[in-house]
């Protein structure tokens, strides 16, 4: 008794202040840190200084030049009226607006959810490959897809059967009603505040209504390409890329050189798979956090076009060294893998959050996609302004074209990996036929 400290430590001290951080803009222009800085148990400087952070990557709120404090934009004032983190909040808009909400929904409501997968004693390794069995790159996808077909089954066989699925792939029932449940009370919000219209829900219950099978804003539920994207547009900062350099596995973040796959994720792998397929060279994670080593937690492997159009908070024409490129002054500190400085070069290039360098062969395609993420922010601007308008027809169509780009991609994927496929399974027969290495023998 006498090793335990004498009161437990305040919850502002020990939680994300996002929200609380949203929430004191509203009610004064002197500054968020100065304000928190009066109370009984202030919070940590760089803790505030982190949160202010995520909120201006979320576009909630802008410095006041005037004051020196900073104000609510548009997108902070729609985010303040929501019960749940900011990021999620944004999330979800952007899901109204890509008209794919209903997986997105499932989504935020795993983040307020304990993981409804669980490891029985003795059975890692069949709970992983059950979990896989799901979705093998993106640990959120393989949850909103276990919930979706507890639904299916549900709705189909009953109650007894959706009770012995569930037991069979080592799922909690308890906690899919949890997200159930959590879903329920978002899908209400987002009714209240006009970003589901009334014709896209159905049920007797204001509390217990659902989206119909043919609600606008579930249009492109379908196209897991492109909810998975949508993700990105809550967690701006979050994203992760594979080295190729260095030991296998090793993944680099705009703040840590050195991170790793969870262990625990469906994307994790101990060496280079045995078929050669290429591994994902992008996530987006949910959290890190630190125990041997860096570890990066619920992760979703991403295309470069999904972090093209949705990904970061910042897409800028800079130099080769991250800095603007209308700046003769600014310098870099920059190191290529030799450990020598890296050169300016005279023309300009597309930078992500200023440490991703975006580039094509294509020209035209890069100014294609940069219209198009331009397009996509002004529609979410349109939506933040007016929720329970319908888009205009230009924006409608950038929306439906953004998709068909994506099931395309998802059609030349699938076409690669059956490639790679077709490629073993010729060389397995040569190696069991005796031909086509060097030194076979036949018999």
């Amino acid at each position: 008794l006498h090793a335990m400290a004498e009161r437990p430590t305040p919850e502002i001290q020990r939680t994300a202040l996002e929200a609380t951080c949203l929430q004191t803009c509203s009610m004064t222009t002197a500054g968020v840190q100065k304000f928190l800085s009066k109370a009984m148990d202030p919070p940590a400087e760089e803790t505030v200084a982190h949160a202010m952070d995520r909120l201006f990557k979320l576009g909630a709120i802008k410095t006041d030049t005037t004051s020196g404090g900073e104000f609510l934009t548009p997108m902070g004032r729609l985010l303040s009226i929501l019960p749940l983190d900011p990021g999620t909040g944004r999330m979800l808009i952007m899901g109204a607006v890509m008209k794919c909400l209903d997986p997105v929904l499932t989504a935020a409501a795993c983040f307020s959810s304990r993981d409804p997968f669980y490891v029985p004693p003795g059975m890692r390794d069949e709970a992983r490959e059950i979990r896989q069995s799901f979705c093998n790159t993106s640990d959120l996808l393989a949850t909103v897809r276990a919930y979706d077909e507890f639904q299916r089954v549900v709705y189909e066989e009953g109650w007894d059967s959706a009770r012995r699925w569930a037991s069979d792939n080592f799922v909690s029932v308890v906690a899919l009603n949890t997200i159930s449940s959590v879903r329920s009370q978002l899908l209400h919000e987002l009714s209240r505040i006009g970003l589901v219209p009334d014709h896209d829900l159905e049920g007797y219950s204001s509390s217990k209504k659902t989206l119909r099978f043919d609600a606008t804003v579930n249009h492109n539920s379908g196209n897991d390409s492109l909810f998975a994207a949508v993700w990105a547009a809550g967690l701006p900062g979050n994203i992760a890329a594979r080295r190729q350099i260095g030991n296998f596995g090793t993944l680099r973040t705009r703040m840590e050189e050195h991170a790793g796959l969870h262990p625990s994720s469906v994307a994790f792998h101990r060496k280079p798979p045995r078929d050669r397929t290429p591994l994902p060279r992008w996530f987006l994670y949910r959290e890190m956090m630190l125990s041997s080593q860096v570890f990066l937690r619920d992760v979703t492997a991403m295309r470069p076009e999904q972090l093209m159009l949705f990904g970061g908070h910042e897409l800028a024409k800079r130099n080769f060294m991250g800095v603007d490129a209308s700046d003769a002054n600014a310098s870099s500190e920059l190191l290529d893998e030799a450990g020598e400085p890296i050169k300016p070069l005279e023309n300009r290039r597309t930078m992500l959050d200023d440490w991703v360098v975006i580039d094509s062969s294509c020209a035209d395609t890069m100014d294609l996609l940069t219209d198009v993420r331009r397009e996509i922010d002004a529609a979410l601007a349109f939506k933040v302004m007016a929720p329970r308008k319908p888009l205009p027809e230009a924006s409608d169509a950038i929306v439906d074209a953004v998709s068909g780009v994506f099931r395309i991609l998802d059609e030349r994927d699938a076409h690669r990996e059956r490639q790679f496929r077709r490629r073993d399974s010729l060389h397995a027969d040569r190696a069991d036929r005796g031909g086509g290495f060097r030194g076979a023998r036949r018999t």
